[in-house]
């Protein structure tokens, strides 16, 4: 009985971390989606989005950085770099 006691918050952490990451992973893909769309033409800035499903199979933190990367990678393709060289 006490081992079921200890279990219980350590539980109740976890489903909020899950929870958390999901949120997470659903900030970042819709980001994605919306500068794609945007860059593309099919999606006038502030215009709504649809409502993402996250893959809850895979929430690694390889697969949010790999997520975050391909943010970072279309930000930089939709603001080029317009520094002028000296």
């Amino acid at each position: 009985m006490e081992q079921l006691a200890a279990i219980g918050p350590l539980l109740e952490q976890l489903c909020k971390q899950k929870e958390d990451r999901m949120k997470e992973f659903a900030d970042v893909q819709l980001q994605i989606e919306k500068i794609s769309g945007e860059i593309a033409g099919t999606l006038k800035i502030g215009e709504q989005m649809r409502t993402l499903t996250v893959d809850v199979e895979d929430l690694s933190l390889k697969k949010l950085d790999e997520y975050q990367s391909q943010l970072k990678e279309l930000q930089k393709e939709k603001v080029p770099d317009h520094s002028v060289a000296v």
